[in-house]
């Protein structure tokens, strides 16, 4: 009887310790584009608060957000008219300068996603510089891993932009 109940409490302990928390994990919505075709891309305003920088920075006029595939640095097309637009808020406002932050996901080593999102930060600066926009006005800064936005991935493959007043 007593191997019994001893069998009885090394098994629920075994079944009752070894549970796991569940982690609940959501998905972009998708948003429909010009082209009628469905992007899974977030929509810029989306989790603008927990993007990282400054409430200096956080303008209406100023896109704070654009979004990147996985391990890449290239520019789609909703970055590049994200960009456009910073371009030309920019130009209007002589007085401002811009801090552009790159981030990673968390794949990868420490120095592959700080040079992941230097690569980033700098695609979005040169786009810029081509717009027009003086390059001394703007300064990019990588944190790769070290600043997630979210537990998604996808939202974490990013840059962001800060204007600060001259």
């Amino acid at each position: 009887m007593k191997l019994f109940t001893a069998l009885i409490m090394i098994i629920s302990l075994a079944a009752f310790g070894c549970s796991k928390d569940k982690k609940e994990t959501t998905t972009p919505k998708a948003v429909e584009t010009s082209g009628g075709a469905e992007s899974t891309e977030p929509a810029v305003q989306q989790n603008q608060d927990n993007m990282g920088g400054q409430d200096q920075g956080k303008n209406p006029e100023l896109q704070q957000v654009v979004y990147f595939e996985f391990d890449s640095s290239n520019l789609d097309d909703a970055a590049r008219s994200r960009l456009t637009e910073n371009a030309q808020w920019l130009k209007a406002d002589g007085k401002r300068t811009l801090t552009i932050e790159g981030h990673t996901d968390e794949v990868g080593t420490t120095e592959y996603n700080a040079a992941l999102g230097e690569r980033r930060a700098g695609a979005a600066r040169d786009y810029l510089v081509r717009m027009g926009v003086d390059q001394g006005r703007i300064r990019i800064i990588t944190y790769g891993e070290e600043k997630p936005a979210s537990e998604q991935d996808s939202l974490n493959r990013r840059s962001v932009f800060i204007a600060t007043k001259k």
